[in-house]
């Protein structure tokens, strides 16, 4: 009875707190960059992880929830990994095109039989969806309550709970997850993290190493021609595989084609005007 006591406080209690992440903070000036913001709303944090210093852009949105789409594939890769629904990282599974037809707005890529690391990549949904069957509503109750995921809420069996509202995670949330990760692997074994890292790697320059997730949806989901929400998360690490910094940006447009790039590139010119990601 005490065990289950102590496992149910330390899931009440967060692994890595906002107060843990930011020992100070310190807003962006945004004047630099209004005019190619345009109408795009955007919430952002960095933490430099050598001092704990975070910056931020719209601090009142950092503890705002939202859907994490694609993103929500960081959490989902390991949770894949760690309850053996995969075997490895190169698991693949054939597109099964009847269960999953394509949609108008699928990308190529998208329509042909991937491995975990390139559904990861190419941030195929149907391969994703197709985890759910195998990973057992207990332990995505479980290791959503490890993560701190968010409000954690999820509708068993559901493969659509990422995407649909259900499940939504605040950009501190996130950043939070990612400091857990790089930090002590917040319970995920060493093997597994490491064969993430090898599917979340987008590029490297100057000795530095960027790791990183985007994700993207309709903000009403009956219109796809409209507004849409969309996040750049991850983490950059120096040449001796330390990690540097930890980052999520959050935005919104006034359609997809408003954030598609734009999220990453903001995102990158950010960190370099932080001097972290350096030219």
């Amino acid at each position: 009875m005490k065990m289950k006591i102590v496992f149910a406080l330390l899931c009440l209690t967060p692994l890595i707190s906002f107060a843990d992440v930011c020992k100070t903070t310190k807003p962006i000036n945004t004047d630099p960059y209004i005019a190619e913001m345009g109408t795009r709303k955007v919430t952002f944090l960095a933490v430099d992880l050598n001092n704990n210093h975070c910056w931020v852009i719209n601090e009142s949105g950092l503890n705002q929830r939202h859907s994490p789409h694609s993103s929500f594939k960081i959490p989902h890769t390991l949770i894949a990994l760690e309850t053996g629904a995969v075997k490895s990282i190169d698991e693949r599974i054939e597109w099964d095109q009847q269960k999953y037809p394509a949609k108008e707005f699928w990308p190529e890529t998208w329509k042909q039989s991937h491995t975990l690391a390139s559904a990861f990549k190419h941030s195929a949904v149907w391969y994703y969806k197709s985890l759910v069957p195998r990973i057992r509503p207990a332990d995505y109750k479980k290791w959503l309550a490890k993560f701190h995921y968010g409000n954690q809420t999820f509708t068993p069996d559901s493969n659509e709970f990422w995407l649909n509202n259900e499940l939504q995670i605040s950009p501190a949330e996130q950043v939070e997850l990612i400091v857990c990760l790089l930090k002590n692997h917040c319970g995920v074994k060493a093997n597994h993290f490491s064969a993430f890292e090898s599917a979340a790697l987008q590029e490297s320059k100057n000795n530095l190493t960027l790791y990183a997730k985007t994700g993207a949806g309709s903000i009403d989901p009956t219109n796809n021609d409209g507004a849409f929400e969309g996040w750049y998360v991850g983490y950059v690490k120096d040449a001796n595989g330390k990690p540097v910094a930890a980052f999520a940006i959050y935005m919104e447009a006034e359609n997809f084609a408003g954030l598609k790039d734009y999220r990453k590139a903001f995102s990158l010119r950010l960190l370099e005007d932080l001097g972290i990601w350096k030219q």
